[in-house]
């Protein structure tokens, strides 16, 4: 299995419990605790600053990746939220394994 599968399979897991948060909008106004932030490289610089002052205030780290909506079969997903500790982790090593973690 590659690492691309792994994560893949993390957040298949995190879809199917419901631990997902999907938008930049819907992440910063969750009651839900979120504990990584993932958004698409493509998201506009105005939504990404908000996503990210969300963070630093939040102390949740953020990825920003190419081409999130492969993990979501091609839907158009610029942001999610992993609202489960241990995926949101384990989603998160695997991302810094495959990007290099230079996020």
């Amino acid at each position: 299995m590659s690492r691309n599968d792994k994560i893949a399979s993390y957040i298949g897991f995190s879809i199917k419990a419901g631990k997902l948060v999907y938008g930049y909008e819907n992440v910063i106004a969750s009651k839900k605790m979120v504990y990584l932030v993932i958004c698409d490289q493509s998201l506009a610089e105005n939504s990404s600053e908000k996503v990210r002052r969300y963070a630093v205030w939040r102390n949740v780290p953020v990825i920003s990746v190419p081409n999130l909506s492969e993990y979501f079969g091609g839907k158009a997903i610029k942001c999610v939220g992993m609202a489960e500790p241990h995926l949101a982790e384990a989603v998160a090593i695997e991302f810094n394994k495959t990007f290099g973690g230079s996020n």
